[in-house]
C-alpha cells in the first residue's frame, strides 16, 4: 500500500511540473511577443452577401378535384384514362341506369296520379263550397272537402319531392368532369361495381391545371420569419438535375407541423409548367435568397468564432468587452505582438462571411483561429 501511494504522489507531482512548465514557455513565447504565424487571419473584403433558405418540398397541381358517385350501381363504360385531357361537364363514365331509369318513371307516374287526384279533390271542394254558400249542406262537408283537397295537395309536393330526387339518381349515373384538366387518377374499371351507401368512393382525380402548378415547402421555424410573399424562389428536381426552375412564394401557413422535434412550416411557392415537365408528385429542392447585401465589407464568419485563452488574455492583458449590443461582436486584430479586441456593429450573414457595419476597414486582417504549435 505504501508504494502504491507514493506512486500516485510522484505522478501527481509529474504532472503538476509539466503544467508550470508549459506555463513558464507559453509566458516566456508571450513575453517576447506572439507570432503572426502562430494564427489564422482573415481580412476584411468587399463584395456580395446573400442569406439563403434551403427548403424540400413536393410539387402539386394547384387545385386537384375528386370526382365521385352519390350512387351505387355497376360500372357500364369508363371513358376517360390517366393523362387524359378533359373539359367540364364531359363524360367520364357510365353506371348502369336501368333500375334508376324505372324507379324515375315509378315516381313520375305517382307524381302525375297526385296531381290528378288534387284535381277532383279540388273540383269536389269548390262544388261543397258553393252548395254550402246556397245552404245546401253542412258545415261539415265542407270542412272534410277542404281537408281531402289539402292532403292532395300535399300528396303532390311529397310525389314531386321524389320524382325529383330520382331524375337526379338517374343523372347521377352518368359521371362527369366538373372542372377542365387533366386525369391523374383512375380508381374504376368496366364491370366494377361502386357502393355508395356510406361514403362517395372516389373514381377520377382531375387536375384543373398542369400549366400552373404549386410547391408546398417544409421551412423550418429559424428561417420562416425571412419569407414573405412574392419572394422569388428556385429550385432543381431530380429528373432534370442541370435545368433551374423559377417560382414566387404565394402564401406562408400559419399551421406548423413536427419533424424530428423540428416546428416546421409549409411554404407554398407558385411556379410556371407550361412546359410540362414537371410531374405531381416531383421532389423539388428550393432555394430562397431571403436577404441580399452589396457591395459591403465582410469578413469570415469564422472570426467570430475565436475567442482568445485565458492564459493568452492573461499574459497579453486583453481586457475584457464589455456592453455589447445585440447586433454587435467582438473580433481579435494582431497588432506589434499582441492580440486586441475590437467591436464590430454585424450585418447580414451567409453563413460562410458576414457583413461588418462598423468596427472594420478595408484589408484589415482578424484572427479566424489559432494554429497548432510548430515544433522548434
Amino acid at each position: 500500500m505504501p508504494k502504491k501511494k507514493n506512486l500516485k504522489k510522484k505522478s501527481i507531482l509529474l504532472t503538476i511540473i509539466i503544467v508550470l512548465g508549459l506555463i513558464y514557455a507559453f509566458w516566456s513565447k508571450g513575453s517576447k511577443g506572439l507570432n503572426p504565424a502562430d494564427f489564422e487571419m482573415g481580412e476584411v473584403t468587399k463584395g456580395n452577401l446573400a442569406y439563403e433558405v434551403t427548403a424540400t418540398g413536393t410539387i402539386n397541381p394547384i387545385n386537384t378535384v375528386t370526382v365521385g358517385t352519390q350512387v351505387s350501381g355497376i360500372v357500364e363504360k369508363v371513358l376517360a384514362d390517366y393523362n387524359d385531357d378533359v373539359k367540364e361537364g364531359q363524360i367520364l363514365a357510365l353506371l348502369d341506369s336501368s333500375t334508376l331509369k324505372e324507379q324515375m318513371e315509378k315516381s313520375e307516374a305517382n307524381y302525375e296520379l297526385a296531381k290528378a287526384k288534387e284535381s277532383k279533390a279540388k273540383l269536389n271542394y269548390e262544388r261543397i263550397k258553393k252548395l254550402y254558400q246556397d245552404k245546401l249542406t253542412s258545415s261539415a262537408s265542407l270542412e272534410d272537402a277542404e281537408i281531402a283537397y289539402k292532403e292532395t295537395s300535399a300528396n303532390v309536393l311529397s310525389a314531386k319531392a321524389d320524382y325529383n330526387i330520382s331524375k337526379k339518381n338517374f343523372e347521377y349515373a352518368t359521371i362527369t368532369s366538373p372542372v377542365s384538366g387533366t386525369v391523374i387518377t383512375k380508381e374504376i374499371e368496366q364491370g366494377q361495381t361502386v357502393a355508395a351507401s356510406f361514403s362517395t368512393p372516389t373514381l377520377f382525380e382531375v387536375a384543373e391545371d398542369l400549366s400552373k402548378m404549386q410547391i408546398e415547402a417544409s421551412v423550418s421555424e429559424a428561417d420562416i420569419g425571412y419569407i414573405k410573399p412574392d419572394m422569388a424562389a428556385t429550385f432543381t428536381v431530380d429528373a432534370y438535375p442541370n435545368d433551374k426552375f423559377f417560382g414566387k412564394i404565394r402564401q406562408v401557413r400559419l399551421s406548423p407541423t413536427e419533424e424530428s422535434n423540428v416546428v416546421m412550416y409549409t411554404v407554398i411557392i407558385e411556379i410556371d409548367n407550361s412546359s410540362r415537365k414537371l410531374l405531381p408528385g416531383m421532389t423539388a429542392s428550393v432555394i430562397i435568397k431571403a436577404e441580399e447585401a452589396n457591395d459591403v465589407l465582410m469578413v469570415s464568419a469564422m472570426a467570430l468564432q475565436y475567442k482568445p485563452s485565458t492564459a493568452v488574455k492573461a499574459m497579453m492583458d486583453v481586457k475584457k468587452v464589455k456592453d455589447i449590443a445585440e447586433n454587435q461582436d467582438v473580433v481579435y486584430l494582431f497588432e506589434k505582438g499582441k492580440i486586441v479586441p475590437r467591436i464590430i456593429t454585424k450585418g447580414l450573414s451567409d453563413m460562410t462571411n458576414i457583413e461588418v457595419k462598423e468596427g472594420l476597414s478595408m484589408g484589415e486582417k482578424v484572427i479566424i483561429e489559432a494554429n497548432e504549435p510548430r515544433r522548434r
